[in-house]
């Protein structure tokens, strides 16, 4: 009888102990959530800029796969699909640089930098009603973008011969830019002359 009232003594506290050992470890509070949000995407900003500094000391394939695995982790970000589409233009890929520009316009219709480097493709494609299109699109969506901005003047300028059109954007382009193309003048005054 006495051991029947340890064992029963002993299962009750295993059991009492279990019970516990099931109940939850840990909850996450606001804090805890948005402290583990800020680690994430502190990680997330180290390992995108490592990408951008590979890419600009020239390890394009290293950055390239770098970038590939910020955007398989993160698929809901635009800027590993930007450098993707840059590599990819860079590299002679136009076809897969368009499909990354195009999945940011996904993510982001009004992306104005996926916008101008469509642009600069149908351009370079000769499309030039959907280059014009796309460098409006990116002004739209940002009045101040600079590259969509002079891409819309050079095209209007030498690609479409409507220079009284480009004048103003130049214009507007050496008013925006803190240290505008040294050339930017000389396109001014040919523009006017041909005005």
């Amino acid at each position: 009888m006495i051991w029947d009232k340890k064992r029963n003594a002993v299962v009750l506290s295993l059991l009492l102990l279990s019970g516990c050992a099931l109940g939850p470890e840990r909850t996450d509070t606001p804090d805890d959530a948005a402290a583990a949000t800020e680690e994430s995407e502190a990680l997330l900003q180290e390992a995108f800029s490592e990408a951008v500094v590979l890419l600009e000391n020239g390890d394009t394939d290293e950055a390239r796969g770098r970038f590939e695995q910020i955007a398989a982790q993160h698929p809901q970000r635009t800027g590993p699909l930007i450098n993707l589409g840059v590599i990819a233009f860079q590299a002679g890929e136009t076809e897969l640089a368009q499909a990354r520009f195009k999945e940011v316009l996904v993510l982001n219709p009004t992306h104005p930098v996926a916008l101008n480097h469509l642009g600069v493709i149908a351009r370079n494609a000769g499309d030039f009603p959907t280059a014009e299109q796309r460098y409006r699109e990116a002004l739209a969506a940002n009045p101040e973008y600079l590259p969509a901005l002079l891409n819309l003047a050079f095209l209007l300028d030498i690609y479409l011969g409507e220079p009284e059109q480009a004048l103003p954007l130049y214009e507007q382009y050496k008013a925006l830019a803190a240290e505008p193309d040294p050339r930017l003048d000389d396109w001014i005054f040919d523009a006017k002359n041909r005005i």
